[in-house]
């Protein structure tokens, strides 16, 4: 085979990888317009109708025992509810819509149940403590001054305020629709893959119960192996890690501790030598 055959083939290849690439483009584009799009609309026109009957209730819903984690959070009111479409929280153009956020928070009641108090007892309590908060997006202030300060114990005032989040985006490439809950209950975490023609007014309004906190119907969702696996991994990496860091917080702080009372021995030998 010459040179020229060579580089035909090799055109060929590139010529045939070029409209394969354009196919699929093309056949992406169309399931985002005929299967997607509408949907997005759909739910966004339903949360936007949702939305203005509960600015008119203007009633919050009462959420009791959110957490056993802060008992202190006690009684929390389900409020402020905001609708975006694109990630600066403003709305996109309709025929766009590759996004719908809603967002509410659970807040106190009133000017003296704003904030709660946590104590940590020691170093790695306290960078555990402060992690989780960040992670969650909890606003705190501590002050080392308060309590008892020894091997690193920390005053937190946590305010009580947890922030909710319902994210729809669109996952372009596999033709679906992932759906994020961030703290709705028990500052969980979770994450749906939704098939398109699966949005209909039944699942709005079982998702819609849900986020009202009518009933916990939505979250009965059947997981296949597959994921249940994934979803066993995840928890085992986690817990491998998690377990890491407070291997790797004790030999920190034993090792201060051993330094310092390596310097307190030094000095009383220095100290009786002298004498």
């Amino acid at each position: 085979m010459g040179i020229l055959d060579d580089l035909r083939e090799e055109a060929s290849q590139k010529d045939a990888q070029q409209q394969e690439n354009t196919r699929l483009s093309e056949q992406l584009e169309h399931n985002y317009q005929v299967l997607i799009l509408p949907k997005m609309q759909q739910l966004f026109a339903y949360f936007k109708e949702l939305l203005a009957y509960l600015e008119l209730i203007e009633s919050p819903i009462e959420v009791t025992d959110y957490t056993k984690r802060y008992s202190e959070l006690g009684t929390l009111y389900q409020q402020d509810y905001k609708l975006s479409t694109d990630q600066y929280g403003g709305i996109t153009h309709h025929d766009k819509l590759t996004e719908i956020t809603l967002r509410f928070a659970c807040l106190g009641h009133g000017d003296d149940d704003q904030e709660f108090i946590y104590h940590a007892k020691n170093k790695i309590e306290a960078d555990q403590e402060k992690h989780f908060l960040f992670k969650n997006k909890l606003k705190f202030h501590y002050n080392k001054n308060l309590g008892n300060t020894k091997e690193g114990a920390i005053t937190l005032f946590i305010t009580k305020k947890i922030p909710v989040l319902f994210k729809f985006e669109v996952d372009y490439e596999n033709s679906v629709i992932t759906l994020q809950i961030n703290n709705h209950e028990d500052f969980e975490q979770r994450t749906q893959t939704i098939e398109p023609k699966d949005i209909n007014e039944a699942y709005m309004d079982k998702l819609a119960r849900y986020i009202l906190r009518k009933d916990t119907d939505f979250l009965r969702i059947d997981i296949d192996d597959i994921h249940k696996k994934q979803i066993r991994q995840q928890l085992e990496a986690q817990k491998q890690q998690r377990d890491q860091e407070l291997k790797d917080a004790h030999i920190r702080e034993t090792a201060e501790q051993e330094s310092a009372e390596k310097k307190r021995l030094s000095y009383k030998l220095k100290s009786f030598f002298n004498v």
